[in-house]
């Protein structure tokens, strides 16, 4: 069964903005790898070998290497099983992260050459 440690009466508000509006965002609840830790809002997000949600590594020679989406907000794989990914839009290519430090060039044309999602 899938978890959502939802919070009922809390707004955060941060300036880090990671869904650009030019497109209609399209999302996706995904199931994220557990206990993998915390996935941050704009990371750069593939699939792992069970087909579970994972940071997106450039270096691995697996699934991971090919992105499929964007982290829409933060996922503690501790306590939540789905998380929100943007697989479709436009984002801000500034608060884009490769495992957890802001996304290289590269990277972010790996995203756009993998996906239909494009960043401004």
């Amino acid at each position: 069964m899938a978890t959502l440690n939802g919070v009922v009466g809390q707004q955060t508000i941060t300036d880090k903005s990671v869904i650009d509006d030019r497109h209609p965002a399209v999302a996706r609840m995904k199931q994220f790898k557990a206990d993998n830790g915390i996935i941050k809002s704009g990371e750069i997000l593939a699939l792992d070998a069970n087909e579970d949600i994972v940071s997106f590594d450039p270096a691995a020679g697996t699934s991971e290497a090919t992105p499929v989406g964007v982290c829409m907000a933060d996922v503690d794989t501790e306590k939540d099983s789905i998380g929100s990914v943007l697989v479709h839009g436009t984002v801000v290519a500034k608060s884009l992260l490769t495992k957890g430090i802001t996304a290289s060039a590269n990277e972010i044309a790996t995203l756009e050459s993998s996906t239909l999602i494009w960043s401004f």
